[in-house]
């Protein structure tokens, strides 16, 4: 048998590409009535970033946590939370070990609100829709990073995320042309929104507000092009937390920032493959990675690349292989 193309796997639908949907032992869910402190033990336990939420007496989806949305209750003590310079501001850390013990202990229901409709894929969608959905906002503006499946009795049966989709198509056949062809210069956001060493906390929760960034590169200088590290919406929802803000809300995003480093740069001339590698092959899962050069130990940017500009550039490749196609002229 011939060997099926990207684009004939773009057109098949979820439940004839993922493997185990419905498996309940793969399916990781919580109910309303569960602890916070048994959804955060599920998700460090299997590592997984987006749990979705089901009504205890219906078992239909309700609702989705992300990190993002747990840190910002129940704070961990990682290397995110800058413990010396909390004792420099003679802030009691046991007032906090105490507030996560007591929110371990409410529901979920409890904690988080569910009003707004999560996002969801029935499995007989195919997975060029599902990209697309990746890629758009939803109606309350928000881009969502992972998409809950269902089944045709509404029954969650897995989710599917920016990561699951990019190995997807790192994999895809007839797109070498894209993955080899193609590099971070092609795919690239030159128009990047920057925030200083210097500026604060508060400043890249403003900036975070709305959904619109995931991760901010921080500059030496303001309007500058040398960056020398990134501040992602993780790191700064772990320190919104009510007990912390007064204490941090001037905490210097120089200090809070990831340096740069191998793991969240690329140079202009890197293929898409090597790039989604950045994406899906460590632990850190970013949504965003830095373009640009060096000299000496400088990192000059001109650009940023999310998993979104990856998604629409493949999209534009396989609509031009179709439209090179004889007849399609």
């Amino acid at each position: 048998m011939p060997e099926e193309s990207f684009n004939e796997r773009l057109k098949k639908q979820l439940n004839q590409i993922l493997q185990g949907l419905g498996d309940s032992k793969k399916v990781k869910t919580v109910k309303t009535t569960d602890t916070i402190a048994h959804l955060t033990g599920l998700m460090r336990c299997f590592n997984i970033r987006t749990v979705p939420v089901l009504d205890t007496r219906t078992g239909k989806l309700v609702g989705v946590v992300s990190l993002v949305d747990v840190v910002k209750v129940l704070t961990p003590g990682n290397t995110k939370l800058p413990i010396e310079y909390l004792s420099e501001k003679s802030f009691d850390m046991t007032q906090l070990h105490d507030a996560n013990k007591e929110m371990g202990k409410k529901t979920v229901g409890e904690v988080f609100n569910f009003d707004l409709k999560p996002a969801f894929i029935v499995w007989t969608e195919v997975l060029e829709e599902a990209i697309k959905k990746l890629i758009r906002r939803d109606e309350n503006n928000r881009r969502n990073r992972t998409l809950v499946i269902l089944d045709a009795g509404d029954r969650v049966v897995g989710t599917l995320s920016y990561v699951d989709v990019l190995r997807i198509i790192r994999n895809g056949t007839s797109i070498e042309g894209f993955l080899n062809g193609r590099t971070a210069n092609d795919v690239l956001t030159a128009k990047v929104v920057t925030l200083t060493q210097t500026e604060y906390l508060e400043d890249a929760m403003h900036t975070f507000e709305g959904g619109l960034f995931t991760h901010i590169p921080i500059t030496a200088v303001k309007d500058g092009n040398i960056v020398i590290g990134i501040v992602d919406d993780v790191a700064v929802a772990t320190l919104e937390h009510q007990l912390l803000f007064e204490d941090l809300c001037y905490y210097p995003l120089g200090q809070m920032m990831t340096k740069i480093s191998d793991k969240n740069t690329v140079k202009p001339e890197c293929s898409i493959k090597t790039l989604i590698g950045k994406f899906v092959d460590g632990h850190e899962r970013p949504t965003a990675i830095l373009v640009g050069d060096y000299e000496g130990e400088q990192f000059t940017m001109t650009g940023i690349i999310s998993y979104v500009d990856i998604f629409k550039k493949l999209l534009e490749f396989i609509d031009g292989l179709i439209n090179e196609q004889p007849g399609n002229n």
